[in-house]
């Protein structure tokens, strides 16, 4: 399942590399705790809380919310 969108940083990268995201405009959480390459997690890792990026994402295995960010480009506004 892939799924691309506009998504606001609920919680910064941890210690672990895992990000909080939170959609729009259904407000579901999602958790992105894998990356496709070294750029798309410098760039993910790079961002605060209330941060709005775009991103293209795919289920990162069989875990049920966990996410593998395959891009991302911050954006000014919705």
């Amino acid at each position: 399942m892939n799924r691309t969108g506009k998504y606001t940083v609920v919680d910064a990268c941890n210690d672990h590399g895992a990000i909080t995201l939170r959609e729009h405009p259904r407000n579901g959480t999602l958790y992105v705790v894998e990356y496709d390459d070294e750029d798309v997690e410098a760039e993910l890792s790079s961002l605060d809380a209330g941060s709005v990026v775009e991103l293209e994402l795919r289920r990162a295995g069989r875990r049920g919310n966990a996410w593998c960010a395959e891009s991302a480009r911050p954006i000014e506004a919705l």
